[in-house]
């Protein structure tokens, strides 16, 4: 959101992030995501929460005009269409309101120091440098970096072995959070319109892919222990 927001500016289109757990939430987002074109905003009690629909997380964005009404309650999902959901809301915003990126501008001619500065601050999270920012629990924080090293080690050598690895570290990682979760009661868990709620099905998403492509290329004969989506999901 915050790249669309530089590309398009605030004169043309408002991207709003509203942080549903809390003021102090929102404010780390902001820190961690050097947030500067999007409008970072949180609700201050469960009244102000949407009635009927909404959308958190991976699963897509609300979109509507100058004047409130809306364009897309729900805009195409990451996790199901991957690069095509940001061509979705693109395409809704040039069909609806004409509105394209702004043209590049040019820069004035800095120092290699400066010029440097600004790529390790602003790294891309596809980028080798990008450090994984942590979330405030040291058992999260060392799951998250063996989950990184293994799907650093799958997008090098892609084959069965490495994506069953990153199925397993996955599949205990998201067990292990989900359970953390609901004992602090972060995300209001047993809501069924929450931030768990929907965390859950985020990581469900995840899982199924990676058992759709196992399924695809998982020999019969292998020695490679076969995991099933159901079970994987569960």
């Amino acid at each position: 959101m915050e790249k669309w927001a530089r590309r398009y500016g605030r004169s043309q289109v408002q991207f709003l992030m509203v942080c549903v757990e809390s003021a102090g939430v929102a404010l780390q987002f902001g820190r961690m995501f050097d947030l500067q074109g999007v409008v970072n905003s949180f609700i201050p009690s469960r009244g102000y929460m949407p009635v009927g629909f909404g959308q958190l997380g991976c699963s897509g964005f609300v979109i509507s005009d100058p004047h409130g009404y809306f364009v897309s309650r729900k805009t195409r999902a990451y996790l199901q269409y991957g690069e095509n959901a940001w061509s979705h809301v693109e395409e809704l915003l040039h069909r609806n309101f004409g509105i394209l990126p702004l043209p590049p501008q040019r820069a004035p001619k800095r120092k290699k120091a400066e010029e440097k500065k600004e790529v390790t601050e602003n790294e891309d999270i596809l980028s080798p440098n990008w450090v994984l920012p942590s979330v405030g629990v040291s058992s999260m924080d060392n799951e998250h970096e063996e989950c990184e090293e293994a799907l650093a080690l799958l997008l090098r050598h892609p084959d069965v072995e490495a994506l069953t690895k990153v199925m397993e570290l996955l599949t205990e990682h998201f067990q292990h959070e989900e359970s953390l979760m609901k004992a602090s009661g972060f995300g209001r868990p047993g809501e069924k319109f929450s931030p768990y709620a929907n965390h859950v099905k985020d990581h469900e998403r995840i899982l199924d892919i990676g058992c759709v492509e196992l399924a695809k290329h998982q020999q019969p004969n292998s020695s490679v222990p076969e995991m099933k989506c159901s079970e994987a999901s569960a």
